[in-house]
């Protein structure tokens, strides 16, 4: 009985050391991806994201000037770090970051303002062995579509 006790708390230890490393490698994911999407660095951020998120960012890329660019350089890096990260399964995580000195654009208006800091929630999801961020097209309205 003594054996069975131990094999248990064995076996516990390593499924939480699992999860633990899931978790790591997700934040991994979710911190480069933040730092490269509010670097406006869509190039980097797309080898980090689902291939069905790849058309929101590309509208991103195509509707962001060099006056914006120009603007993040000139405000200087993000700040990223966790706040929080949950592994759901094996395939399915939920980061939140906490986004510091990023910029802040509504491409409608092309008005845009350095914003102090934000949490930013990820969805990501596991392809084979690496993380990769799902990233949902807004709604302006606050709604979601219903389609």
């Amino acid at each position: 009985m003594k054996c069975l006790y131990i094999l248990f708390i064995v076996l516990f230890s390593c499924s939480a050391c699992g999860k633990r490393s899931l978790e790591n490698h997700a934040e991994k994911t979710a911190i480069a991806f933040s730092e490269a999407f509010y670097n406006l660095d869509y190039g980097a951020a797309k080898k980090l994201v689902t291939p069905s998120s790849l058309l929101y960012l590309r509208f991103l890329a195509s509707n962001t000037s060099q006056e914006l660019l120009d603007e993040v350089q000139k405000k200087g890096a993000v700040d990223v770090s966790i706040v929080d990260a949950q592994v759901e399964g094996d395939n399915q995580a939920i980061v939140i970051c906490l986004v510091k000195n990023y910029l802040e654009t509504d491409y409608l208006t092309r008005h845009s303002t350095i914003g102090a800091e934000k949490k930013d929630t990820l969805h990501l999801v596991k392809e084979g062995n690496e993380w990769l961020v799902k990233m949902d097209i807004p709604q302006q309205s606050g709604k979601q579509n219903h389609d």
